[in-house]
């Protein structure tokens, strides 16, 4: 997984960058295959000299979803905890919505596992994977029916 760390207007120190390289090692459990995580930060500065809030967004590319996060905070840290709690709940969310919660089977069929059964109840055998290959490039040609009652 790619990391990419911006900042806006607020420098980026190691010791921020090693914070969000320990909590990134937990986005691995709902979803292996993410690809880049891109955090942004920036400063919001107050008006009439008051102390500005850091805003952290946080946006992680896996295949077939994209996640985003955002928090304010009065620091980058607290700001980047908040919004990566945020992107956890999204991922957990995503990740129990996949998944079987009845029956105790923690997977859906195959869709072959599911033909096969019903196959063997009406005594037809299902092609195998070499015909289907055969017949979907071209070298074993269809004949198609012909609509005699016309």
């Amino acid at each position: 997984m790619e990391l990419h760390i911006v900042g806006r207007h607020v420098e980026v120190t190691d010791r921020f960058r090693s914070h969000v390289d320990d909590k990134i090692a937990k986005i691995t459990q709902f979803d292996a295959k993410a690809q880049d995580l891109h955090v942004t930060m920036s400063r919001h500065h107050a008006r009439k000299g008051l102390i500005g809030s850091d805003r952290v967004e946080i946006t992680l590319v896996c295949p077939g979803h994209t996640y985003r996060a955002e928090s304010d905070g009065e620091d980058k840290y607290g700001a980047f905890d908040l919004a990566f709690g945020h992107l956890i709940d999204q991922m957990r969310k995503n990740k129990d919505k996949h998944k079987v919660h009845r029956g105790g089977n923690h997977r859906p069929l195959s869709i072959h596992e599911a033909s096969a059964h019903a196959f063997r109840e009406v005594d037809i055998e299902p092609a195998s994977a070499d015909v289907i290959e055969r017949v979907a490039t071209g070298p074993t040609r269809i004949v198609p029916t012909v609509d005699r009652a016309s």
